[in-house]
């Protein structure tokens, strides 16, 4: 299979004939073809608290294009034939989707579509400056109900028993059951909210995004999206025992406003620690350099 054909091949489609008019054209039989699943999609994220993050991935996504357009435009070559299998995969995806009932198989198919729509209108060339763009997309995607209570369920046992290590240093008399936590004057549960997964997620979206933005070797970005799993983690049995030391004093304090407000600040603890970690990686290098 060669890996592009002239612009001419295929009536034009090309930098320099009105690829303007062609992504429009192909957008607009995207947006059709996929209406369905777009508006379910903007309907979650719209809606459902465990997927905030997901609401600033395509936001995000238009913001680095647009701020790159120059430079995407520049590099924009003939039409490769790459195209059509993955085409031709997001098309085959939308079968079993339809069959299923299943959104997202049906959102997989719209990432292969897109994909296929860059190399179509500006070869690999394209298809390179927009990846991380559509990796972006990814985080749009709900956490597939079967998987979700494999993946909660251990996340609230370790959050369970990282919170009582934390309460016995702190000097507090506790007792595990589970994901139940006996203090001398409350109970906290762990319930599947409170498992850390909503944190895990929407830190590694904003690490992400923050390490594509302000860091150009791919080695640091990887640690970075790497250090955003322990970080959510520790943020998540932070939580749970500021929650049961403001409990001691007041229990309308274990939720409500103040409740979410300890979430955020424990959020910014995260990333404070991911940012903490890039300063580290870049004395490291610039000291490596130096000697």
């Amino acid at each position: 299979m060669t890996q592009s054909v002239s612009s001419s091949s295929v009536g034009g489609v090309g930098p320099a004939h009105g690829v303007w008019k062609w992504a429009l054209i192909f957008g607009a039989l995207l947006l059709v073809c996929y209406w369905q699943t777009i508006s379910a999609t903007a309907i979650l994220l719209t809606s459902s608290d465990d997927m905030a993050h997901g609401f600033f991935a395509p936001i995000v996504a238009v913001f680095l294009l647009w701020s790159n357009k120059d430079r995407i435009m520049a590099g924009l070559s003939a039409p490769s034939l790459w195209a059509l299998p993955l085409l031709a995969l997001g098309a085959l995806l939308a079968v079993p989707a339809s069959l299923g009932a299943s959104t997202t198989i049906s959102r997989f198919g719209l990432l292969f579509s897109l994909a296929g729509y860059a190399l179509v209108l500006g070869g690999v060339p394209l298809l390179k400056a927009v990846r991380f763009p559509l990796a972006l997309l990814i985080y749009t995607f709900p956490i597939p109900a079967v998987l979700y209570g494999e993946v909660t369920l251990p996340l609230q046992l370790l959050a369970s028993r990282l919170a009582e290590m934390s309460f016995e240093i702190l000097g507090y008399s506790v007792l595990r059951e589970g994901n139940i936590i006996e203090l001398a004057n409350q109970r906290l549960s762990v319930v599947e909210a409170c498992s850390g997964l909503r944190s895990l997620v929407t830190l590694s979206f904003f690490t992400a995004a923050y390490a594509y933005l302000m860091e150009d070797r791919n080695w640091v970005r990887l640690l970075l999206l790497i250090a955003a799993v322990p970080s959510a983690i520790f943020i998540n049995a932070m939580r749970i025992t500021l929650t049961g030391i403001l409990g001691k004093y007041n229990p309308a304090w274990t939720k409500g406003t103040v409740h979410d407000i300890t979430g955020w600040v424990c959020f910014a603890i995260g990333f404070i620690i991911v940012l903490l970690i890039h300063l580290t990686a870049k004395r490291w290098t610039e000291k490596r350099k130096a000697s």
